[in-house]
């Protein structure tokens, strides 16, 4: 269960720094929403985490985690887990296809910007499955676009980490920041990074770029 006031605090500090801006904390607010589309997946998640994409790692005030644990961190990636179960990860690394098709075009999006937000569920449970293969059907259901990553035995492995399977969801309208859904245990290479990046959003990007930034594709 995630600590909402609390998670919303470290949010507001973060943004209070300029690495966040005030939608970006607004559309994450609206996760916690009984009206969100997916807030049964919120309720289930053992935490959440944000994604900020940055030049540099090393531009994170101390002050500002020195609550947190700091997991996972390598060259240009590092987690920070806060008590409330909001998780802050910075990267300058690459972790979408996004990333990739900026390097092809030449067009790179000023950092900082909260590349997605995160919904944990790391419990093998019957409702949390259910609910994890649900996702899908409500994200259409409420006009969304969504991308699957691994699953039937394919492990998804990005950033030194894996997990059993992810949904990507793709909003619109009022919403804007992709959400990934990663569904099973946390495993930790410490010695590789996988290639599973963020799915650049189907609806908005050109298939010759998706074919061209796929995993097997670099």
């Amino acid at each position: 269960m995630i600590a909402k006031d609390q998670a919303l605090e470290t949010l507001a500090k973060f943004r209070g720094a300029g690495l966040l801006t005030d939608a970006e904390v607004n559309e994450v607010n609206t996760a916690f929403l009984s009206c969100f589309a997916l807030a049964d997946a919120v309720h289930l998640a053992d935490s959440l985490h944000v994604n900020i994409k940055v030049d540099d790692i090393n531009v994170v005030p101390p002050e500002l985690v020195a609550e947190a644990r700091p997991e996972n961190a390598k060259d240009g990636y590092v987690k920070y887990a806060f008590p409330s179960g909001m998780n802050v990860i910075f990267s300058a690394i690459d972790i979408s296809q996004d990333d990739l098709i900026e390097a092809k075009t030449n067009e790179k999006r000023a950092r900082p910007f909260l590349d997605h937000l995160g919904i944990d569920l790391r419990q093998e449970t019957t409702d949390v499955q259910n609910l994890f293969a649900a996702i899908p059907y409500l994200a259409t259901k409420a006009g969304w676009a969504t991308v699957p990553q691994g699953g039937n035995g394919k492990a998804v492995f990005c950033c030194h980490v894996q997990v059993n399977a992810k949904h990507w969801v793709y909003p619109r309208k009022s919403r804007t920041i992709p959400l990934e859904f990663a569904y099973g245990p946390l495993v930790i290479n410490e010695q590789m990074s996988g290639c599973d990046l963020r799915p650049a959003d189907p609806q908005t990007t050109p298939p010759e770029l998706l074919a061209a930034t796929s995993c097997s594709a670099h």
